[in-house]
């Protein structure tokens, strides 16, 4: 049991997913972000804070980098006045974060990188994390963990994945994928049907390369009430797609009214959540 976690589109609340930083304590060799380190042009969190405030406070998933090892971010989570989202590779033991941090959160995904921690210590800090709310179930953020199915540890994935579900965790793979644009296979043949003989339960039904082949012209509704904003302010209607919706910090930010016309591969589990398709009606232009 956790507590619940907000609808995002009509009739819920928007989503911004904000990149304050690409600072990163790891430097996973799959990792599209080849530069983790601190800009000196990145603005203070108060900044975002304030800016976000600004365009009406939407629902905000922290990402990166490593949110946790941005400057002043407890009191970011502390002082941020809706509900809050994370990306996390859990480096540090849960408990050690100040009182009421983690009930901020409505949804924390747990990211293990095995280039870079041994998995019983990831699945010990996990089960931490869950059991600081035994108690307080109610306000137990939803926690999902989630593992790069790299090919070089796809036998491993079931076993790991069973071993944080049996601590009560959800669990599952997330598919490499290559940068936008970039329809090159990061899977073999071979991989991908391993990956489906042994049933591995992943976030995407469809690995990036087999998506680049399959999606076509559409309408999607992105950037009316889901956005990624990178360490600069620029908002981007998707993590894929680079329609403008403004810049955070000058002014310009705007929600963007209706679906628009999108020919950009969708390969990210995000995207696809958060986003609705339809087809483009026959002979229809849309802008």
């Amino acid at each position: 049991m956790s507590r619940p976690v907000e609808a995002i589109g009509p009739g819920g609340r928007r989503l911004a997913v904000i990149l304050p930083s690409m600072l990163c304590n790891y430097d996973c060799p799959y990792c599209r972000i080849k530069a983790k380190a601190r800009r000196p042009d990145e603005r203070p969190l108060t900044d975002w804070r304030d800016a976000l405030i600004g365009i009406g406070a939407p629902l905000v998933h922290v990402a990166g980098g490593e949110p946790t090892v941005f400057k002043g971010f407890a009191d970011f989570v502390l002082g941020y006045p809706a509900p809050l989202r994370m990306t996390t590779n859990l480096w540090r033991d849960p408990d050690q974060w100040p009182p009421g941090f983690w009930e901020r959160f409505e949804y924390v995904t747990l990211s293990f990188h095995p280039d870079f921690t041994d998995f019983d210590d990831f699945a010990r800090r996990a089960g931490v994390l869950r059991a600081l709310f035994d108690r307080r179930e109610a306000l137990r953020p939803r926690l999902t963990c989630t593992i790069v199915a790299d090919p070089r540890w796809i036998d491993s994935l079931p076993g790991w994945i069973a071993r944080l579900r049996a601590l009560g965790l959800e669990a599952r793979g997330q598919y490499l994928n290559r940068p936008a644009g970039d329809a090159s296979p990061v899977y073999s043949d071979a991989d991908l049907g391993l990956l489906r003989a042994l049933r591995v339960p992943m976030s995407s039904a469809a690995a990036g390369q087999e998506v680049h082949g399959a999606d076509g012209p559409r309408l999607c509704d992105a950037g009316t009430a889901y956005c990624h904003i990178d360490p600069n302010g620029a908002a981007r209607r998707c993590s894929r797609d680079r329609l403008s919706l403004g810049n955070l910090f000058d002014g310009t930010f705007d929600w963007l009214d209706g679906e628009r016309r999108c020919e950009t591969a969708c390969t990210e589990a995000c995207d696809r959540t958060f986003a609705r398709f339809r087809p483009l009606p026959d002979g229809e232009a849309v802008a």
